[in-house]
C-alpha cells in the first residue's frame, strides 16, 4: 500500500515536469485567507507567464475543504493554476509548508530553490505595502528559466497559519 502511494506521487511528480522541463512550484494556498485572496491575480499572472516552463500546483491544506469550494474560489478569483487538496497534508509535511501563501519552488533535479513569500507586498498580518516593490517569486522563476542564480533563495511567508496535524 505504501510503495503504491509513492508510485503514485513520484508518476504525479515526474509526469508534471515531463511538460515543463525547468522545475515546479507548489503554492501552498487557503480559500479563506486574505492575503491569498489579495495574491491570486498576482499567480495567475505569473502562471500565465511561466505556466509553459515551470509546472504549477496550488496546495489547498485545510482538512475540510470540499472541490466545490475550490471550485467556486477559482471562478470567483479567475484562478486557473491546477490544484490538489492535501487534507491528509503529505504536502504539507513533505515541503514543510507553514504559511499560506507560502511558494516552494523547485529544480528540475527536485532540489529547493526558493521557498517563502510570493512578493513583498505583505510584512505583517494585516500590514502591507500599497505597491509591491520587491518580487521574489516572480524573480526566482525568471532566473530558474534562465539557469542564473536565485537570490535571495528563502524569505518570510507572511499569511494564514496552517493548522498542521500534531504529532504523536
Amino acid at each position: 500500500m505504501v510503495w503504491s502511494k509513492l508510485l503514485l506521487f513520484i508518476s504525479f511528480y515526474l509526469c508534471g515536469l515531463a511538460a515543463h522541463s525547468q522545475g515546479r512550484l507548489f503554492v501552498f494556498y487557503d480559500t479563506e485567507c486574505p492575503i491569498c485572496q489579495k495574491t491570486t491575480k498576482r499567480l495567475q499572472e505569473m502562471y500565465d507567464k511561466y505556466g509553459q516552463n515551470v509546472a504549477f500546483t496550488a496546495v489547498f491544506s485545510t482538512k475540510s475543504l470540499k472541490k466545490s469550494e475550490v471550485r467556486t474560489f477559482a471562478k470567483e478569483y479567475q484562478f486557473t493554476l491546477p490544484y490538489v487538496i492535501d487534507r491528509k497534508h503529505k504536502l504539507v509535511e513533505r515541503y514543510d509548508a507553514r504559511t499560506t501563501p507560502e511558494v516552494v519552488l523547485l529544480n528540475v533535479q527536485g532540489q529547493e530553490v526558493y521557498r517563502g513569500a510570493v512578493d513583498n507586498q505583505f510584512f505583517g498580518l494585516g500590514k502591507y505595502r500599497p505597491k509591491t516593490t520587491e518580487f521574489y517569486l516572480q524573480n526566482a522563476l525568471e532566473a530558474l528559466i534562465s539557469g542564473k542564480t536565485i537570490a535571495p533563495h528563502r524569505t518570510e511567508a507572511v499569511g494564514c497559519l496552517i493548522n498542521r496535524k500534531k504529532s504523536s
